[in-house]
């Protein structure tokens, strides 16, 4: 598995680097054929007197598909956790999907072959 943490308009803070990395590395639970996982960190400027956003996009590559989160929170870590979550649901789900589909596949096998008897 492959990990890059990137940030933009933000200073390196390896606290919060470290936080990601940790968080991040637990997809690896859920399902183990990740291969690559791009976590990008924002700071979005806002106007006046109002606090900053901060936006953290998550990118896993699984076999065969691409999932994409995107969060938007008023702290860093907030933003991460946020996003840590929506992805972990996404992971399982997709991995359900799979299961299933192998499932499927399995039962109209063994369907096809009890009937070439």
């Amino acid at each position: 598995m492959k990990l890059s943490l990137t940030g933009l308009h933000l200073e390196s803070d390896p606290k919060l680097k470290a936080y990601a990395d940790k968080k991040v590395k637990k997809f690896i639970h859920y399902d183990p054929r990740i291969t690559d996982i791009k976590v990008r960190l924002f700071l979005e400027k806002s106007h006046r007197n109002e606090s900053h956003d901060c936006i953290c996009e998550l990118t896993v590559h699984v076999p065969g598909k691409i999932l994409e989160i995107v969060d938007k929170e008023k702290d860093h870590m907030a933003a991460i956790d946020k996003a840590f979550d929506r992805m972990k649901r996404a992971i399982v789900k997709h991995k359900e999907k799979e299961i299933s589909k192998q499932h499927k596949r399995g039962i109209v096998a063994k369907l096809l072959g009890r009937f070439r008897r």
